[in-house]
């Protein structure tokens, strides 16, 4: 057997024997099963990246349950940034906007400017935050349905967002009159 072959049954074996432990864990945290079986795939993905420097190799438990936690934590905070980026411009919650914002537009101007800043995206972005903010997917749920990565997801609301949040200042600097 090869040195990668040897590393790969390893791995398989504690893959089997701590997989459900780790995902009844994760589970029960955050009470996603879409988020716990994305966390559990980063999880194993990094200690397949990190085998080779792990020594000793028996009773990885504690660094499985502390890359969960990290990644669990990672995830958290992912999700908090998207949605409270995605507040700011969401015109249907009122605590969404700024006061500056408030007393230059009425809501019906500022859906009209949001509607036209959405338009200028690709068509490929304006239809993840189009989904993203009308119908509330999750990022996951976006890429199953759009079949493409949720890496790729994330990067199209970041980039929307920013195009987005950058062409609203300058509407709300220049006025809409």
């Amino acid at each position: 057997m090869t040195d990668l072959q040897i590393k790969t049954a390893h791995f398989n074996q504690l893959y089997s024997t701590t997989q459900p432990k780790l995902y009844a864990m994760v589970i029960n945290v955050c009470r996603d099963k879409d988020m716990a079986l994305d966390i559990l795939q980063k999880v194993y993905l990094k200690l397949w990246e990190k085998w080779d420097t792990i020594e000793p190799k028996e009773n990885l438990m504690p660094l499985l349950f502390t890359f969960a936690k990290n990644k669990y934590i990672d995830e958290l905070r992912k999700n908090k940034c998207a949605r409270a980026a995605t507040a700011s411009i969401t015109p249907d919650k009122e605590d969404a906007l700024c006061p500056a914002t408030d007393a230059q537009f009425n809501r019906k101007e500022y859906r009209e400017v949001l509607a036209t800043v959405i338009s200028r995206l690709t068509s490929r972005r304006r239809e993840v935050v189009k989904l993203y903010l009308e119908e509330d997917l999750s990022r996951k749920k976006l890429a199953e349905r759009l079949k493409i990565s949720p890496n790729t997801v994330d990067n199209h609301l970041q980039e929307s967002l920013n195009f987005i949040r950058h062409e609203l200042s300058l509407y709300i600097k220049a006025g809409i009159d």
